[in-house]
């Protein structure tokens, strides 16, 4: 659109908008008829009273008024009629103080109403030939195609114009036809009453039953939002089948948590979904009897993904149409994670039980034996040079699992305290040192900036004791290296602990931190135990994974940080 055009378009509406409180002026001088007033009034009314289009738009029959108003009395009087309209409409739609914007908003509706009933005169002086009852609907769809061009331009959106008309092309043509009537019956030199009432009877209950739709139309539509937004944002998969199988619905919320696209499933077969091993049973459950409404374990396997959900099917029968089946599918793996941890949790209680008794019994003996050799250390150092530090060395092996056996016997009440983690991980470097120059293993130490939490100092460096054992004896296997390193967010401190071992694998992975799991060959399974159990009093995470490049494992603790 040329840009002086639009430049000046908005000011020549302006103008013409001006133009229309003169216009009705001449119109109302020296008119006497009743009638005009009369017509004046019920346009005013029926721009309370619109018609409801496709897309939520409104159209108001008033236009009828201006083309009566045009074909009886004329150019002005129908002006005169656009006035009073018009602003009543205005009227009805300002929300507060009126301001400059609506004088300009009022005269720009103006200016299009009076532009728009150029052709509409036009067409009812020139299209005589027609019977009135088309003449007068023909000047009502020029009024209203001429009104929205002029919009359009002055919005300067041909998109809104292309919208406007797609709205217009969905009006029942009832909504044309009826009003039409009405007008040609009122025009006539003798109206007949026992038709004309009817049909001014039929015109409101039109109007009466277009607003009862519009309502039903915003509710419906309403519902069809809620659904929509329950079917996207759900991590179910909800799918709607015919009785043949084929898919007619799947709901996106389950698919983008899955990577999977809509056009993956709509379409295909919904025994293509199941896994071979339970095939037999879901061609069962996929009949009106099998489909019970129950949950049944099911795994699916959708493109090469399987999932094991819990499913549920239930038969639909909606009047005429055909019956459908739909099928709500939820992931177990949230349910298996849980029932994994209570079965830890269950599993560390007993082995808890079992370990309160055994160092009870055991824990006497040993500091009663371990003060003995301490007494006789000349004299083996005698009769067997060395064999001190042996026995000392399988003594302290086994007062650490006796005091592993007492963490998980009985963890210990403790009144959390701030602690830095990057001091408890230089204490666990320091303690682990010479393990590492025995086995020939670099311990490097990352960024260790201060970081804050809550806890006790002796089950955190313990932990990372742990850990960093573990790790040093991984490394020695493969002459590798161990690197620890700190790191934190807003809300957590992290631990990282990572060797280039020969790494941990999968099948290993799940079971560690299980009650008396091990890998090594002088192993307990005790200290992964532990690390859970001191990680699980902090209220942290710990995370275990394999690495590719370079080969080995890394090992992530997360700990709440300390706000104090």
């Amino acid at each position: 659109m040329n840009h002086d055009f639009r430049r000046a378009y908005p000011y020549a509406l302006l103008a013409i908008g001006l133009t229309v409180p003169f216009c009705a002026a001449w119109g109302l001088y020296g008119q006497t008829q009743s009638l005009l007033w009369i017509l004046i009034a019920v346009a005013c009314g029926l721009e309370f009273f619109p018609l409801q289009l496709p897309g939520g738009r409104q159209w108001s029959t008033s236009v009828f008024c201006y083309v009566w108003a045009a074909d009886q009395f004329g150019f002005w009087a129908a002006s005169t009629t656009i006035l009073f309209s018009v602003i009543a409409a205005f009227l009805r739609s300002v929300d507060g103080k009126l301001t400059g914007a609506h004088l300009r908003r009022l005269l720009i509706s103006l200016g299009t109403h009076q532009l728009a009933l150029v052709p509409a005169y036009a067409a009812l002086r020139h299209a005589l030939f027609l019977p009135y009852l088309i003449r007068s609907a023909l000047a009502a769809v020029l009024f209203e195609l001429a009104r929205l061009t002029a919009l359009a331009c002055f919005h300067g959106s041909m998109r809104r114009l292309g919208a406007a008309f797609g709205a217009l092309r969905g009006l029942h043509p009832a909504a044309l036809l009826i009003p039409a009537s009405l007008a040609s019956l009122l025009s006539a030199h003798e109206a007949d009453w026992a038709v004309t009432l009817p049909t001014a009877a039929l015109f409101l209950s039109f109007l009466w039953l277009s607003r009862a739709h519009a309502r039903l139309a915003d509710e419906c539509e309403s519902a069809r939002q809620t659904y929509r937004v329950i079917a996207e944002n759900s991590a179910d998969l909800v799918l709607i089948a015919a009785p043949s199988g084929e898919i007619t619905f799947a709901s996106p919320g389950f698919l983008a948590s899955a990577g999977l696209s809509r056009e993956s499933l709509v379409g295909r077969s919904v025994f293509d979904l199941v896994a071979p091993e339970d095939f037999a049973r879901f061609d069962e459950l996929f009949t009106p009897a099998g489909a019970d409404g129950q949950e049944h374990d099911v795994a699916l396997e959708i493109d090469d993904v399987r999932v094991n959900v819990a499913l549920r099917l239930t038969l639909i029968r909606s009047g005429t149409h055909s019956p459908s089946y739909i099928l709500q599918a939820r992931d177990l793996a949230p349910r298996l994670r849980r029932e994994a941890s209570r079965l830890r949790d269950e599993r560390l209680e007993a082995v808890g039980q079992l370990a309160a008794s055994i160092a009870h019994e055991f824990r006497n003996p040993l500091t009663t034996v371990m003060g003995f050799v301490q007494l006789f250390r000349s004299q083996f150092d005698e009769l067997a040079p060395g064999a001190y530090e042996a026995i000392w060395g399988e003594l302290e092996r086994m007062k650490d699992v006796t005091d592993s056996l007492m963490v998980l016997a009985r963890p210990e009440a403790f009144k959390p305290i701030p602690c830095d983690l990057a001091e408890m991980a230089r204490a666990a470097i320091g303690a682990c040192e010479p393990l590492a120059l025995e086995r020939g293993v670099p311990v490097d130490l990352g960024p260790l900036p201060p970081a804050q939490v809550l806890g006790h100092p002796g089950q955190l460096r313990q932990m990372m004791v742990h850990l960093l054992r573990n790790a040093i004896e991984a490394a020695a296997e493969t002459r590798g290296r161990v690197v620890l390193w700190v790191t934190s967010t807003e809300a957590e401190a992290i631990v990282h602990i990572q060797d280039t071992g020969p790494g941990i694998p999968d099948s290993v992975l799940e079971h560690l931190g299980e009650p008396l799991y091990h890998t090594k060959e002088k192993g307990t399974g005790l200290g992964l135990m532990v690390v859970h159990r001191i990680v699980q009093q902090h209220g942290g995470q710990i995370h275990i994974r394999r690495t590719e490049a370079p080969i080995g494992t890394a090992v992530e603790v997360r700990l709440p940080i300390s706000r104090r």
